[in-house]
């Protein structure tokens, strides 16, 4: 079990729907992962940066708590993909235009997985403040061309745009984090290198090529892709195992587990629902809408559950992430009570 650490506040921004149904009809989405992942939009943001869409969530989870810039000791920022500008601190620009003070912003890079690294350092700084105090973590993503194809440069998942924020505190909030844990398996870093490494960023003249990348390093371990693909697989379920572990949660006493917005393709899927975990019990239905979100997946989908009457008092509620690395992480909450900015 964690010290007393809650979940105060949530806020998400997502940007506007388009129906993955017009992307394949025009060629921008192939009609075959159409299918298979089985998603049916993503959220695209026309005018709004990755770190503008991570303030206005911000400003909505300081809205629906008001805490004062001094209660807030930390702010983490996290972003998957570039932030607007090279050599840039977009931590600092979001503390800026949400809560300014002189607490110390940073970046978190963990890829996908940076939410659930996040949480775990944000818990264990609050467990070392002799007083009450916030940690304000945010993300922001925007996966556009020229530089990243939202439909073809990964596979398994379509990237969307959005920003999320939630506070994190050592006061009571609305649900108590029981456990977070972190797991990780560096063998597998070399399939998101590439050949070599490079001088200067990408020039953004065209978009990157994950997918090559990741076919490259399968065809040097053709002899291990079914071992490779089962141990990305199984880091993720067994971070989950682990969570509810030291958390002293069954599986079957968790209500609903947040997942990551990744396509039906995506192997782990198939190893919950032989842990007894099918699709109804998680976040499927609202993360096929929304598309992945890189670190924000987890934040989005508890404040969906929240705010569309899925918990109640006393449930029981798993967030679990991916990132490349390979990097894993799951943490269980326990709802304590239902905020007051989603009551009717």
């Amino acid at each position: 079990m964690m010290d007393e650490v809650y979940f105060d506040s949530v806020g998400v921004r997502l940007g506007r729907r388009l129906d993955l149904r017009e992307a394949v009809a025009d060629g921008r989405y192939p009609d075959a992962e159409y299918v298979g992942n089985a998603l049916l939009a993503v959220c695209v943001s026309d005018d709004e940066f990755a770190p503008d869409l991570a303030v206005a969530a911000a400003r909505q989870a300081l809205d629906r708590r008001q805490p004062s810039a001094a209660d807030v000791r930390l702010l983490l920022h996290h972003g998957t993909y570039f932030q607007g500008q090279d050599v840039w601190t977009p931590s600092s620009y979001v503390q800026q235009q949400t809560i300014g003070g002189s607490a110390p912003a940073m970046e978190i890079d963990q890829k996908s997985n940076g939410g659930l690294a996040g949480l775990l350092i944000g818990a264990s700084f609050l467990s070392a403040c002799p007083d009450d105090a916030t940690v304000m973590m945010t993300t922001g993503e925007r996966f556009c061309l020229p530089g990243f194809d939202r439909f073809r440069t990964e596979s398994g998942t379509v990237m969307a745009d959005g920003g999320t924020a939630l506070l994190l505190s050592s006061r009571p909030g609305f649900a108590r984090v029981l456990s977070c844990v972190l797991s990780a398996d560096p063998s597998l870093e070399a399939m998101y290198r590439g050949t070599r490494l490079k001088d200067a960023p990408h020039a953004g003249d065209k978009p990157l090529d994950l997918r090559g990348r990741k076919a490259r390093f399968m065809r040097k371990n053709l002899d291990d892709l079914e071992d490779i693909s089962q141990r990305i697989a199984s880091g993720f379920c067994d971070t989950i195992g682990q969570a509810l572990e030291e958390a002293k949660v069954a599986a079957t006493d968790v209500r609903r587990f947040v997942l990551p917005n990744n396509g039906r393709t995506v192997r782990w899927w198939t190893m919950l629902a032989e842990m007894g975990i099918p699709a109804g019990r998680t976040t499927w239905e609202f993360g096929r809408r929304v598309g992945h979100l890189g670190a924000g997946d987890q934040v989005a989908g508890l404040e969906h559950l929240l705010t569309t009457g899925c918990l109640t008092v006393g449930d029981h509620v798993v967030l679990a992430g991916s990132g490349y690395g390979f990097n894993w992480g799951a943490a269980v909450l326990e709802i304590v009570t239902i905020p007051d900015w989603v009551r009717p």
